[in-house]
């Protein structure tokens, strides 16, 4: 086998890898979250990593790291969490709007949706995705 054709098949290759890679999720939203139900417009889905009661908040450099006490609940994946929330997550408040990392406080009821669902069994540990403030029921 010649060169030209080793070259041309490593070429085809990648192409065909980037053409499948790429291809998977056209949509922007999180996967796993686009077909499911959702409680209202602007709520989080029934299922979620971690449903429960902000008990700890620290802000450091631009990032916060909340500490999660889950409520019982099937649908709710953890029964604790901690949780690193970043200027880029998504949050969103009791009215379905927008709201800042610094809104984020103490005895808050949140849901949280980490990133590759996090990691752990009971206690979760990971980056959030999407952060929904609930009000308290």
């Amino acid at each position: 086998m010649g060169i030209k054709k080793i070259q041309q098949s490593i070429i085809a290759f990648c192409f065909l890898t980037t053409l499948g890679l790429t291809g998977c999720q056209t949509s922007t939203a999180p996967v796993g979250t686009a077909n499911a139900p959702v409680t209202g417009n602007n709520r989080a889905p029934q299922r979620v990593d971690i449903r429960g009661s902000i008990i700890m908040s620290r802000y450091d450099q631009g990032q916060v790291m909340l500490e999660v006490e889950g409520f019982p609940s099937q649908s709710s994946r953890y029964n604790r969490a901690y949780v690193l929330v970043q200027p880029i997550t998504q949050i969103v408040g009791p009215d379905g709007q927008s709201i800042s990392l610094s809104e984020l406080r103490q005895g808050q009821n949140v849901a949280i949706l980490l990133r590759g669902g996090g990691q752990g069994n009971l206690v979760g540990l990971g980056v959030a995705r999407k952060v929904w403030v609930e009000e308290i029921e």
